[in-house]
């Protein structure tokens, strides 16, 4: 094995950190600027003291990565073409990003720079790959859900399509898939999707059935024993996670993993011995995704760090004095770290180079979209569509003046066949596919649309939304593909023969306001739904109410269904439910309704959405489906200016909320 064959990111939070990664021996490190990341918590860097960090880097042989990996509100637009135009005077070795809008502005504005996508484009099926590549990404960091035999697929299509993978192999496990995780947005307006989250997920909840206070606590991901399966799977780099650890932290790291790459091409024995791994900041080891072996194992009933405890079962402490020595002993281990860290750090140097390459002088303007306006010259009323999950529910309406759209499972490939009948037989049904689609699911996506050839999907995966287009079907962005500025639907549109989008519901009003809409492309919204907060692919029962089994097989993804709620010791309860044929979700207690939105942008929305899924919250509804639609038709015709319209349907639904669209992101 050759060193050039690998690359081991490491995570750069603030200078201390970017210096500590350098000196352990990264090839390269990621790090973001006091804006448009993914890690506000983290110190972050200036951009005068960027190029410091470049030359000390790059004397040293490591690369820089800049996280822009966030989505852009349209108001943002202007600011981050400017630092993009400042980052081109740089040489900064490529940007990370998650928003679509900011990759086609770098597709065709700035195609010097190297883009990679951020895990918060959750992407983990070969359609997403020749989606992003499409848009000139030329790395992808894969969903950390994805066992090695998935990995290892994706990695050689990606190889095949010049396309690199890059895969987290140490560092916080996620409970859910990201950028598709809203708990934290709806809680507080401190979005995932804006690098604010607050980590709900990490506090603790009314103690469970199961006796557990931390629910949603997973262990931290180490894949330290699995450097060569991951090297056998084709993955190009090795990313360590930590942008708000300290640099004592990264530095152990990233030392005992760039020793195990060079054992590794040395033609050594790997070594086993993970002291030090479990000496600095951990919640126990768990690589239970990438074996493909998750379930109850993955868990841990606390959210702060875990050495003591792990050191305490290796001595087989049983007393105080014994457990005091250890504690003793981990804080002198931190401190010679802290202290070698120091002095390996203490030469290197950022202010030669701190303000060279600034000038902003020059460059690209802001692009501008052609054609973009809020008007709708005709239709001044928007269309309704209506999302169903039961076959039962098929013959609710059959108007052509409303859209009937059928939740597709994400486990595809078991329902598929019954799936193409329940379409074939009932042609008016649209289709509405699903955020995660892995594997054989995906190849029955595909399959499904290239069999029932649907005239109009809506996709909430962007794989799907390729194939749509290879196959000359219409499709609509969903929910869950995070629409936040005018150029994510131009590049929609343009790149991907998009016929429109869903405007994303975490933004407010004022955001909202910024918009402009693309001729001839339709914008949607839901105006009535069940929140969903997260999926999960791990199984949310075991700690809540509890499940026999002891790890989430084929089986589970199939037959399971399941509901649940927990209940968070700061604010509300979340409901957990598990639908048969798809993973684990977590819900709002209430649904959302916003029937301020067409009064508002009666001239920007030309569609909007109300599921009426089989999904069970504290929402009360106080009459049948059909009388639903119906009252959201009458309210539509004045688009919700209608006063007694709009009473007669909050009459009907009970415990709703709207604060998102108020506070936005």
């Amino acid at each position: 094995m050759k060193r050039e064959q690998f690359e081991l990111l490491a995570p750069g939070g603030d200078l201390d950190s970017i210096k500590a990664a350098i000196a352990a021996g990264a090839d390269a490190i990621y790090c973001g600027l006091d804006r448009f990341n993914a890690r506000n918590r983290a110190s972050n860097l200036t951009l005068d003291n960027l190029n410091g960090v470049l030359a000390l880097a790059h004397q040293h042989d490591c690369k820089v990565f800049l996280t822009l990996n966030v989505l852009i509100l349209e108001s943002e637009i202007p600011a981050i073409v400017r630092l993009i135009n400042q980052l081109t005077t740089t040489e900064i070795d490529g940007v990370i990003v998650q928003d679509l809008g900011l990759a086609y502005i770098l597709k065709h504005h700035f195609p010097m720079l190297d883009v990679h996508a951020s895990t918060q484009l959750n992407t983990h099926n070969e359609g997403q790959i020749l989606f992003l590549n499409q848009l000139g990404v030329s790395r992808v960091n894969l969903s950390r859900e994805l066992n090695i035999k998935e990995i290892k697929h994706l990695a050689q299509f990606g190889l095949a399509h010049d396309v690199l993978m890059e895969v987290f192999v140490h560092g916080s496990y996620c409970i859910g898939f990201s950028g598709i995780c809203y708990i934290s947005s709806a809680r507080n307006g401190a979005s995932g999707n804006r690098g604010r989250c607050s980590q709900p997920c990490r506090e603790q909840y009314q103690t469970t059935q199961t006796g557990n206070d931390y629910p949603l606590n997973l262990k931290d991901n180490s894949a330290f024993g699995d450097l060569e399966a991951l090297v056998d799977a084709g993955v190009y780099s090795l990313k360590v996670e930590g942008r708000i650890k300290k640099s004592h932290y990264v530095f152990t790291v990233v030392d005992n993993w760039r020793k195990q790459i060079d054992r590794l091409c040395d033609g050594e024995d790997l070594s086993s011995d993970t002291t030090e791994l479990y000496t600095v900041f951990n919640r126990d080891f768990s690589n239970a995704f990438l074996q493909g072996d998750f379930g109850k194992n993955m868990y841990i009933d606390n959210p702060r760090d875990n050495a003591v405890t792990h050191f305490s079962k290796v001595y087989g402490v049983t007393s105080e004095d014994e457990l005091n020595t250890i504690k003793t002993k981990l804080y002198d281990d931190k401190t010679q770290i802290i202290d070698r860290v120091a002095k390996e750090i203490a030469d290197f140097d950022l202010s030669s180079a701190q303000n060279k390459g600034s000038s902003l002088k020059g460059g690209v303007g802001t692009p501008q979209t052609e054609k973009l306006n809020h008007h709708r010259p005709s239709n001044p009323v928007a269309k309704l569509s209506v999302l169903i999950s039961s076959a039962k529910d098929v013959d609710l309406l059959d108007s052509n003046d409303i859209d009937l759209y059928y939740q597709l499972p994400m486990g595809m490939k078991a329902e598929l066949a019954g799936l193409i009948e329940l379409f074939s037989a009932n042609t008016h049904l649209k289709p509405f596919f699903p955020s995660i689609l892995i594997g054989d699911d995906f190849a029955a996506a595909v399959e499904f649309l290239d069999t029932v050839r649907p005239q109009l999907s809506i996709t909430n995966n962007s794989g799907v939304a390729y194939q749509a287009k290879a196959l000359g079907l219409g499709w609509i962005a969903g929910p869950e593909m995070n629409t936040t500025n005018s150029f994510t639907m131009h590049c929609q549109q343009q790149e991907f023969s998009a016929s429109g989008a869903f405007i994303s519901n975490e933004l407010s009003k004022k955001q909202i306001f910024q918009l402009k809409r693309p001729d001839n492309f339709k914008t949607f919204y839901s105006i009535y739904h069940p929140n969903t907060l997260l999926t999960s692919r791990q199984c949310l029962f075991q700690q809540t109410e509890g499940c026999k089994k002891i790890k989430v097989n084929k089986g589970c993804l199939r037959r399971c269904e399941k509901r649940t709620s927990i209940i968070n010791l700061k604010d509300t309860s979340y409901v957990v439910q598990k639908h048969k044929g798809s993973h684990n979700s977590m819900y709002s207690e209430h649904n959302v309704l916003n029937l301020e939105l067409l009064k508002d942008f009666s001239e920007l929305f030309t569609d909007v959405l109300i599921d009426l899924r089989d999904i069970q919250t504290e929402t009360q509804v106080g009459v049948g489906k059909q009388e639903l639609i119906e009252l959201f038709l009458q309210g539509l015709q004045s688009n919700m200016r209608d006063a007694d319209a709009v009473q007669n349907i909050q009459r009907q639904l009970l415990q709703t909320t709207n604060k998102q669209y108020h506070k936005g992101v």
